[in-house]
């Protein structure tokens, strides 16, 4: 079985054309490239449940726990596909029932059990492939970084009897595998038997890592299972969903880095990896809701926004004083006048709530409009905690982060019982 063929850069000549590595994945490769991108449908499926139960240590630990089951399975039954299955599926189901013992019956935490068991049964296949017959060939790099162009037909057969299975199976167990992955107690209470879950689970992952084993490898396989797991955690807070875009993304990730691994003479497991990767990655930056660039460009929405109503109600109330004369920037904030203020004055003038004429700024009445809200706004919350008793030293400090929450003044002016003055005396605007 890990008989591995010769290097990509070794089997695709230099002399080839860019136009051949660009068609040579789907003409030359479909088997592998199918077989392949199955595996990583399947393993982000079964990542999502991975990643959401915060097991990733235990699909590692089962991908290098199968190496000993491999190998008895080698010595017993040659290359059969079939027989190196099952002795593979059998020391990986081993090793979730000895991790489970461990942490049950011990003192040990889960993941000192994961580090105990998954070492201990990679160390027993290690040598195991030591005492190996002269002239037996075990290939120790296949077994861990993967060959996908070594794929047979009789690996893409176990993915497609597997892949039904993985899809019917959580399908039919969605609510209890759903319950299990966010709250295990609510699933015992209702009355799901979550260690038959657990361990149907276990099964499920031993099984997709052995049928993963010749295209992406051990290693490569851990990558392949959590990283489209974690894209789409980025990605949405629904389960299906999820499992979705996990399962799609798996499958691209493995088209993909097929292909490109064609295009630049790399191994064709590594670059797997390395795009879903750049996947992840991708999401971490511009995922709608959790992406550091979308948050960055959120808060400075929010800060400009803030500017712009701070402007606003500078100009409002001049005009509550009595003075609608139109006024410079530099007169109306003096030292205070920055850049980001000249910046804020040039949205609202494009936005058409403020008119900028030879004398001056003055507000337009949508301008008026929103400005007489956020000084209603402010004297209602200085108003509401001089009521509440806060020290009138941080009313004014406090009121001013707290206007900019404008949509409440009508239920804060309600509660009030509509006062017309703030505590210091100031008119308190009626609702525009």
């Amino acid at each position: 079985m890990y008989a591995s063929l010769m290097p990509l850069a070794a089997a695709s000549s230099d002399l080839i054309t860019w136009q051949e590595r660009l068609v040579s994945p789907f003409v030359d490769h479909q088997l592998q490239l199918v077989c392949s991108m199955l595996v990583g449908a399947v393993l982000g499926l079964l990542g999502c449940f991975v990643v959401l139960r915060r097991m990733a240590l235990i699909g590692d630990a089962i991908s290098h726990a199968v190496l000993p089951g491999v190998v008895v399975a080698f010595l017993l039954v040659s290359t059969g596909i079939t027989g190196l299955f099952v002795g593979a599926l059998a020391a990986g189901i081993a090793t979730a029932v000895a991790i489970n013992l461990l942490t049950r019956f011990s003192r040990v935490r889960e993941d000192a059990a994961i580090g105990i068991v998954f070492t201990a049964m990679f160390a027993l296949g290690v040598i195991l492939i030591s005492r190996l017959p002269s002239g037996t060939h075990f290939d120790m790099k296949c077994f861990l970084f993967g060959d996908p162009l070594a794929v047979q037909r009789d690996d893409l057969i176990s993915v497609l009897i597997i892949a039904p299975v993985v899809v019917a199976t959580i399908v039919l167990l969605f609510h209890p595998l759903k319950l299990m992955s966010f709250d295990q107690s609510l699933a015992r209470t209702m009355g799901f038997n979550t260690t038959a879950l657990h361990y149907l689970l276990m099964i499920l992952l031993s099984a997709t890592i052995v049928a993963a084993l010749r295209s992406v490898g051990v290693i490569m396989g851990v990558a392949m299972l959590i990283t489209p797991a974690a894209f789409a955690y980025q990605l949405t807070n629904r389960l299906w969903t999820m499992l979705v875009i996990s399962s799609i993304a798996g499958a691209i990730s493995a088209g993909l880095g097929m292909f490109l691994a064609f295009q630049f003479n790399n191994p064709p497991g590594p670059m797997m990896v390395l795009v879903v990767t750049g996947l992840f990655a991708l999401a971490m930056a511009f995922a709608p809701e959790r992406g550091f660039v979308m948050v960055w460009r959120h808060r400075r929405r929010i800060q400009n926004h803030i500017l712009e109503e701070d402007v606003l109600k500078a100009l409002a109330r001049r005009e509550l004083a009595g003075e609608a004369a139109p006024v410079t920037m530099s007169t109306l904030f003096g030292d205070a006048l920055s850049t980001q203020i000249r910046r804020a004055v040039r949205r609202l003038v494009r936005a058409g709530a403020l008119i900028d004429d030879v004398k001056g700024l003055v507000l337009s009445a949508r301008g008026r409009t929103r400005a007489v809200e956020m000084v209603r706004s402010h004297r209602l919350w200085e108003t509401y905690l001089a009521d509440q008793r806060v020290d009138r030293r941080y009313v004014h400090p406090y009121a001013e982060r707290l206007e900019h929450a404008h949509d409440l003044a009508d239920k804060l002016a309600e509660s009030l019982g509509n006062p017309k003055a703030d505590p210091h005396g100031q008119p308190i605007p009626d609702q525009v």
